[in-house]
């Protein structure tokens, strides 16, 4: 019995140990398996960080139109060119004067003679001329240069001493291209983007000269230093516009990622290269530190360093994220509300403006500003409370939460730079002004590559700002880089009052 007891007892013992060990065991997996699941759901979490970043387009960030996918690209032409067939036909529409060439005074008469009837087929000569049918054709001449030898004449005055007269300013050596040429290769490269092996190409057909590239770069850079004084009273300038709108893109000097900063109003555009993207580049830049008027800009936060300024937020960049986060069904309502009162500010400001108010009136803007409200109260009640944690994919927020709460604070925070337009009509909904002025920059960088040098990236800011505020005010692009050879900058002229 006492063999017998003793065996139970260790029996016992050892079912004892091997339930503690098989808890233990247990615990361990317990423990593992929610360590794999939460590995998992960061993991789930980034995958959908990493499809949100890879869906990112032009329609849901700040991303341009040139960074689509091919296919969407296609696609949304294909559905501008079918909205535009449902609507109109192609060509002119009924009832539409039409437009064509206006008639010029002729430099020249070609008169043509019917030789034999068309009927009999009988001679015409000497035939009574009864009426006729006139047709003009525009055409160029063949382009053949033009050249002037300037001759400097040495004379001797009386009491003994030689003087020669001065040579125009375009002579500047024994063999000179002239302005004309100048102007037309700057407008070449820096209006057009032609690249400078093509400039230089193009040139060579039409003068019958070689044109060297490094003269062409060189010019350039003329052209840049003569604009100089430009420069400096077109930043004075925009002291006195009430509204500017500001943006920057990146360009590349050699290998090195620089970027094009621009402020721009209706009348002035001002272009500038920096190697920083921040407020120490806008304060090189200058115009920004000093400036109190209305800054249209995309929220980012260097901007708001200049506090002398008013801000307005760009409302086209807000639907684009509004609508990147209603993409996520359980966003999809207080998204929706939020873009219906930004489109009816958009709406009632133009109305507004249109009839000469300085501001919206208060009765709508304060319906606008309740259902702006009301879709943020919405927004974070479908949210976890507080604040999501400091690092991605931890503490159970998902991309979209995350998304979703930092637009619902940022458009809290920033009610009154998002909604400034309904308080002064001046400011528009959107801040596209400053985004066309750098567009052209990005079709450089395609066309043209990157720069080659820092003075080479400034001299084509400095000529595109000129060439975009000419434009701005319907002058000959060719005639004012002409008149920069010969005369000096053009100016844009002073506001009606100004001095």
């Amino acid at each position: 019995m006492l063999v017998a007891g003793g065996t139970l007892r260790q029996q016992l013992d050892d079912a004892v140990t091997l339930i503690g060990a098989l808890r233990e065991e247990n615990e361990r997996l317990r423990e593992e398996t929610d360590e794999l699941r939460t590995q998992n759901g960061e993991l789930h979490d980034r995958i959908m960080h990493l499809e949100s970043q890879m869906a990112r387009d032009s329609r849901n960030s700040s991303l341009p139109p040139s960074h689509d996918k091919i296919e969407a690209r296609q696609s949304r032409a294909e559905r501008r060119k079918t909205a535009r067939a449902a609507q109109r036909r192609q060509g002119k529409q009924p009832g539409d004067a039409g437009k064509h060439l206006q008639r010029r005074e002729p430099d020249r008469f070609v008169a043509h003679e019917p030789v034999v009837c068309r009927c009999c087929g009988a001679d015409l000569a000497g035939a009574e001329i009864v009426g006729e049918v006139r047709r003009q054709v525009i055409d160029m001449p063949p382009v053949v240069p033009v050249v002037t030898e300037h001759v400097a004449q040495r004379r001797r005055c009386a009491c003994g001493v030689e003087t020669t007269a001065e040579f125009p300013p375009e002579a500047t050596a024994p063999v000179v291209w002239g302005p004309e040429v100048r102007a037309f290769a700057v407008y070449l490269m820096d209006r057009q983007h032609l690249p400078v092996e093509r400039t230089a190409e193009l040139l060579r057909n039409l003068l019958g000269a070689d044109v060297s590239t490094g003269w062409l770069c060189q010019v350039k850079l003329e052209a840049a230093h003569k604009l100089a004084p430009n420069v400096s009273e077109l930043k004075q300038r925009f002291f006195d516009e009430p509204v500017v709108h500001a943006d920057e893109t990146g360009t590349r000097v050699k290998t090195v990622k620089h970027w094009m900063h621009t402020l721009t109003t209706n009348l002035l555009t001002l272009i500038a290269v920096h190697p920083k993207r921040g407020a120490d580049a806008l304060r090189d830049i200058g115009v920004l530190p000093e400036y109190t008027g209305v800054i249209v800009h995309d929220g980012w936060t260097p901007y708001e360093l200049f506090v002398a300024a008013t801000h307005a937020q760009c409302g086209a960049h807000v639907l684009r994220h509004l609508f990147d986060v209603g993409s996520t069904p359980a966003f999809e309502l207080w998204t929706d509300q939020i873009t219906r009162a930004l489109l009816a500010a958009k709406k009632a400001s133009e109305e507004a403006a249109a009839t000469g108010l300085a501001a919206v009136p208060t009765t709508i803007a304060e319906i606008i500003r309740r259902d702006y409200h009301d879709a943020l109260d919405v927004a974070f009640v479908l949210l976890p409370d507080g604040a999501p944690p400091p690092k991605r994919h931890k503490g159970g927020w998902s991309v979209a939460q995350r998304k979703a709460w930092n637009l619902a604070t940022r458009l809290r925070r920033d009610e009154g730079q998002v909604l400034r337009l309904l308080d002064d009509t001046r400011v528009p909904f959107d801040n596209n002004a400053a985004e066309r002025s750098l567009r052209m920059i990005k079709l450089h960088d395609k066309v043209s590559g990157s720069f080659n040098s820092y003075e080479g990236a400034q001299a084509f800011a400095d000529v595109r700002s000129y060439l975009q505020t000419a434009d701005k005010h319907g002058e000959n692009l060719i005639g004012v880089l002409h008149r920069l050879f010969t005369e000096g900058p053009w100016l844009p002229p002073l506001p009606a009052g100004g001095t």
